[in-house]
């Protein structure tokens, strides 16, 4: 599935939540009020099946996810959604009741707790998780104001960390020298 098929599945998906769920029509209405008709796009979608249980997908900073491939399944504290063909999109309610929200064809499902008193929460619609027939599934950001942070191994294995930010972004970056490593004496 390329680019342009993902976009147009969250399109189409974006259109039937709006007319389904009213949380979800709510929460987009304020969204593209606040930052534009254009502000909810798909960018740069990652492949998350064939990896290595779990993927870590963090919101907003400190909201964190888990994708488990092996299951199909994502999940939080609150609860957990099944992955099935089609696109299920990660977001809050408006006004904010600090649940993260799955909303897909199969309903309407609390996922996770955000801390209200962080300065970086969750996006109203923030991220998709897009699957088709062919057992693929896709993350990416909507152009979330809070960026995604996703972690994890596939199993080529091949360690991996995406970061989708906003405009600006600081990022630390901390050299470890392995435990193991070997040391070679020179001769005296």
């Amino acid at each position: 599935m390329d680019a342009s098929q993902i976009e147009s599945k969250v399109s189409t998906a974006i259109s039937e939540f709006r007319e389904r769920y009213n949380t979800f029509e709510h929460a987009y209405h304020s969204y593209t009020a606040q930052y534009g008709d254009r502000s909810v796009k798909v960018y740069s979608p990652y492949t998350i099946s064939g990896t290595i249980d779990p993927v870590i997908i963090i919101l907003g900073r400190t909201t964190p996810l888990f994708y488990r491939d092996s299951r199909r399944v994502i999940s939080g504290n609150v609860g957990s959604l099944k992955i099935e063909p089609g696109v299920c999109i990660l977001g809050r309610r408006e006004p904010p009741d600090s649940k993260l929200i799955g909303w897909s064809l199969g309903g309407e499902t609390e996922l996770e707790h955000y801390d209200t008193r962080v300065r970086v929460i969750p996006s109203r619609i923030h991220a998709a998780i897009i699957s088709n027939e062919e057992n693929q599934v896709f993350f990416t950001d909507l152009g979330s104001t809070s960026g995604s942070i996703l972690a994890g191994e596939s199993t080529k294995p091949e360690p991996f960390t995406t970061l989708y930010a906003t405009s600006k972004v600081e990022v630390h970056r901390v050299t470890i020298d392995t435990k193991y490593a070997e040391i070679k004496k020179t001769p005296s």
